[in-house]
Formats: C-alpha cells, structure tokens, sequence
C-alpha cells in the first residue's frame, strides 16, 4: 500500500465540499458539523436528490428525501460485528451498541439473530468470524464476564437440519431435492442471537434530519445536482511541471460550479466516473428482490432470524411489522397497501386474494456481482477509460438467471405447499457496490492531486457502520486514523483477474451484465461458475 495519508501539520480547511449524500457522505458531513476542530468551516453537501438552495425553504429543511443514488437507501440492511476481519468486528460492535442505543430513531434496530452459513467444505470466513464473535469484550474490557455470556448467544450448526431449524423455517418436503437444500441452506454455520438488521431508509432519514439541525447555520450549505467532473485550478507556466494538479471544487452537469479548498468524493458505485481508479474500485451490481406479505405473514416472518449463506451469497432479512415506516415506502419498492399494486398471480394464491398484501420479505445476494464496462473519457485522463459503473437506467431489472436463481432460493426456503413458496416477487433490482480489491474503504487522500479526498469503497458492508463512520473519517482527515489510516489507504492497481474480496463473498467472478441480460435463464453464474 501507498502511504499518501500522512498530515504532519494538519490545519482545518475553510471550505470542505462532499459530495454525495449516502452512508459515507452523510456521515462525514455530520461529523465534520459535530467536531470543533471544524468550527470555523463551511461545509456543503452536495447530491441530485437535494433541491438547489436558492429553491430550499423553511419547510425543505424538514422533507428532504434520501438520495436515492445511494446504496444504503432499501428497506433493511444486516447489522452484525460477524467479521473474520478482528478490527472490523470490533468497530462494527463499536457501532452495534450506538444502534442498540436508538442510533437512527425509534424501531429502526432490530436483534433478530443471524444464521451465518457455508456450504460443502465449510469456510474459513465462517470459522474466524464465529471465534470473533465470542470473543467481544464489554465497555468496560470485562471481555471474561462477556465471553461467558457469548458462549449462550452462539450456537454452532452441524447440518442443514439445524440450519432449517435454527432459521424457523418450516420442515421441507418430502420431494425437495437434498443436494439443492444443502446447497442453498447450507451444511455447516452458526446462530448469533445478537445480531440483527436495521430500516436503511429510516435511518439514512433520521440522519438526514439531525444534519438538518445546522441547516439555518452558516456551516452547512445544501446544493442539489449531479456532478459531471472535478474542477482543476488553472495551470501556472511558472511552476515546476512537477506540481500536483489541485482539485478546487466540481462541475455539476448543468455547467455550475462548486469550489472548496477540500472536496470529499463520497460517490461510491458512480467514483470510478469521476476519477481513474481502475484495478482500485469497480462498481459491481447485486440483485435484490421483494416478496409482497399479507400482514398475518408478515407478523409470523418478523421474529426469524436474518439467513446468510456465505458461500452462495444469498440472504433474506425478515419484513418491519410498521406498514407505514420508509421500509414500505414508494422510496425503496412499490407501494404494497394497494390492491392494485398486487403482482401477478402465482400457482396456489386464488384462495389468497382477499387479503392485501401490506409489507414485503427481502431477498438478496451479496456476491461478487455483475460487472457493466462502459468506455468514458473523464476529466483526469486524457485517454478513453473502460470502467465498470452502474447500469442505467436504475431501475433496470437483474439478469433471468440471476432471478431464476433467486426464485430456487425462495422455494428452498418456503416449501410446497407454503403459500410463498411461489409467489410471485413484487419488485427487483440491482443494487450497485463500490467494491475494493480486499473489501476494505478507500478512504484517503489522493496521492496524485491536491485538495481531493476519497470516501468510498464499501463494498457491500458499510452500512452497519453509519453510527461511528464519520468520526472515523475526521480521524484519517486529520491524519489521527490509527489502524485505519492503512486499512483504508491508497493502494497499488490490482489486475481483476486477482480480486478476492474479504472472503465473505458468494458464487462466482467476472459476470458481465450485458451478456448475462443477452444469456437468458440458462446463461450468467447461477450459484457461482467463475468466469475469471
């Protein structure tokens, strides 16, 4: 690793621009608000989902909408310190208990529990991130006190019996092929009654709101817009041609421009567009898919745990009971409280339609995803740059085989004749990651160029990490980032050929996109052929 992030005489900037306004950009601004040592600083958080402030008003201040562009803006996302990682464990069990604490609002955190399973041959990731787990201390250090309590809020599974029982699943039928069961449900994990899931939407709100609170001070600035390129300061013929450009702000895409002595990229999956950072972060797409319940379903889905199959990458996060909270909102999925909004009818649902349906069951895969070249000159390259970015529009739909792999994984979960077991899913998508080589942020100051500063690279586990993010961000700012500071440092290209990911990844590497949409339900990785 480059180190580039050294800051001997670090003093606070006048201006800071960040720019988007997802887990990594929100949590930064509202640190940077928070910290003294930024008191004097006027910060502006710029994103297309933010109206421009000469429109804004009293009342903008209190409806001001997620960014849709971010990942983090779904129903739920799995908060658990279940790392192989030890620093990422005991960070993400830093922020577990600010979530414990109502970090986000009232019932947003939930402790469901978490069964985290392998496949065949187990895996490594499994092992370590179970041995983690056990081994959290308490705030006070009492880490003895704490492992004794941990040893009852960890159970090992030994077979796909235990996985199906520890998951509340209902027993399989007699007809289910066994090898797909063990394939999809696993043959080897653990239970973690202490983890959970979180409202994504709720929480990115409530963020939003307590930002909000210095939004009649002169320290904030909202600007609403999409970025189109980074803002250079002119050329100087008398100096050294060994000078690092200086970024002095962004060009939005109706030619305005923003100017700061410190621009913050917090773009995620859409950074690649902005600046080169091939074999250093690649947007890569997830798939993500709805079931619509009833609200009798829904009530006797609530309790189950969160399933994570670590080896395929699929999981499903049980439904918030509040039909009225963000997670059921027109925001991350259709609306489900109208009758009208109802799917296609499946096979076995005619005795179904009296009651509406009212929430919805996700289901997803964390994987190492669909990959979407596209050929774009950008403002620091003079040359032609093949990236990967997301696929436009947003709403397009996963590829056939992806969502035929997903329906397996569905039916394997709900067997016949449970009513779910084939209905019809109400919405999906593709969820895009900014992903790493080794799954850690990039988090940094470019080496290359002068007054820029990378927030990005979550890889598909930054979420859980909102309540202590941006703190930790301040700190590599300031050049105050501990362990962190070469965690998430600048970094060496790596081929794609040679990305692993943090090995909690599923199925297989090298999907492209266009050819798994072209492929048909017979084409694309299914439970994980490698294409690299």
């Amino acid at each position: 690793m480059i180190d580039c992030a050294a800051q001997p005489s670090y003093k606070s900037p006048s201006s800071i621009l960040v720019v988007g306004a997802g887990v990594f950009g929100l949590s930064t601004t509202l640190a940077l608000l928070e910290s003294p040592i930024y008191s004097q600083t006027r910060v502006t958080l710029v994103d297309p989902d933010l109206p421009p402030t000469k429109h804004q008003s009293e009342r903008d201040h209190h409806t001001h909408k997620p960014s849709s562009q971010a990942s983090s803006i779904d129903s739920s996302r799995i908060i658990r310190p279940d790392y192989a990682n030890p620093a990422y464990s005991r960070l993400a069990a830093e922020a577990q208990e600010a979530w414990r604490n109502g970090f986000g609002g009232q019932d947003v955190y939930h402790e469901s529990g978490l069964v985290v399973v392998a496949g065949k041959g187990g895996s490594q990731y499994v092992e370590a991130a179970c041995r983690n787990v056990e081994n959290i201390p308490t705030h006070d250090g009492a880490s003895a006190d704490r492992e004794v309590k941990r040893a009852k809020d960890v159970e090992t599974l030994g077979s796909t019996q235990e996985i199906r029982k520890a998951a509340g699943l209902t027993a399989r039928s007699q007809r289910d092929d066994e090898e797909v069961e063990s394939e999809v449900l696993g043959c080897t994990g653990y239970i973690n009654y202490t983890s959970g899931w979180a409202n994504a939407e709720g929480a990115i709100r409530n963020t939003m709101q307590r930002l909000l609170r210095y939004g009649h001070t002169s320290r904030l600035s909202l600007e609403g817009g999409r970025v189109k390129q980074l803002l250079f300061s002119p050329s100087d013929p008398d100096k050294n041609d060994s000078t690092k450009p200086t970024v002095t702000g962004v060009v939005l895409t109706d030619s305005s421009e923003l100017e700061a002595d410190l621009t913050i990229l917090a773009t995620g999956a859409w950074t690649p567009s902005l600046l080169d950072l091939h074999g250093r972060l690649q947007a890569t797409g997830q798939v993500v898919a709805y079931l619509p319940l009833t609200a009798a379903e829904a009530q006797e889905l609530q309790p189950l745990p969160v399933l994570l199959n670590l080896s395929t990458g699929y999981f499903v996060i049980p439904p918030a009971l509040n039909a009225s909270s963000p997670s059921t909102s027109s925001f991350s999925s259709p609306s489900l409280t109208n009758a009208a909004a109802r799917p296609a009818k499946g096979a076995g649902e005619e005795e179904e339609e009296r009651e509406p349906y009212t929430h919805h069951l996700k289901f997803a895969r964390h994987a190492h995803g669909y990959l979407n070249h596209t050929p774009l000159t950008i403002s620091t390259s003079p040359t032609t740059t093949v990236f990967t970015s997301p696929s436009l529009p947003s709403s397009a739909p996963p590829p056939p085989s992806a969502l035929h792999a997903m329906r397996t994984f569905q039916q394997t979960l709900f067997a016949a004749p449970h009513p779910l077991s084939r209905r019809p899913f109400s919405h999906t998508r593709l969820c895009w990651y900014a992903d790493a080589p080794k799954g850690d942020f990039l988090i940094t100051y470019h080496p290359e160029y002068e007054g820029l500063f990378l927030c990005t690279g979550g890889s598909g586990h930054g979420f859980k990490f909102l309540p202590v993010l941006g703190a930790k961000v301040v700190d590599v700012l300031r050049g105050q980032g501990g362990e962190w500071t070469e965690a998430w440092g600048w970094r060496e290209r790596v081929s794609e050929k040679e990305w692993r990911g943090d090995g909690s990844r599923g199925g297989g590497r090298g999907e492209v996109l266009g050819e798994a949409m072209r492929e048909g339900v017979e084409g694309g990785d299914g439970w994980g052929r490698s294409k690299l």
